[in-house]
């Protein structure tokens, strides 16, 4: 940068009010010699600002298996390229948070199997207690 303000004026009459860059009266933004450097700038900004996302997977996430082979995968992809570790930070979350439920989900089964044996253990002991007279 040279300091020297850019040489360029809006329709309006208002000047760039951007800086001049070395070698020329104009700023980056309305150098004419800088046109295919512009257009290069604004394809990487748009690509730059672009979510990453991931082909389309109907991977079924239901046992902690299928969680095993989902971070496998995620692992592997990373390793090789194929996805960009920001993905593979949420999709690893996103893991941690399916384990959780399929251990919770796991937990519940494992708790009503217990209720339903006890179950009759306790209507007996319920109904031994109302034919005890105090």
């Amino acid at each position: 940068m040279s300091g020297r303000p850019c040489a360029h004026a809006h329709a309006s009459g208002k000047p760039c009010g951007g800086f001049a860059v070395s070698c020329s009266e104009h700023c980056f933004a309305h150098d004419p010699a800088r046109a295919a450097e512009r257009d290069a700038a604004r394809r990487r900004g748009g690509r730059a600002g672009r979510a990453a996302t991931l082909p389309d997977s109907d991977v079924a996430v239901r046992s902690l298996a299928d969680v095993v082979a989902l971070v496998e995968a995620t692992l592997n992809d990373v390793r090789a390229g194929r996805l960009d570790v920001k993905v593979a930070n949420a999709v690893g979350y996103l893991a941690n948070v399916a384990i959780r439920a399929i251990q919770q989900s796991e937990l519940e089964a494992h708790l009503t199997a217990l209720e339903a044996v006890l179950e009759p253990e306790r209507q007996d002991t319920a109904a031994r207690w109302r034919g005890v007279k105090r």
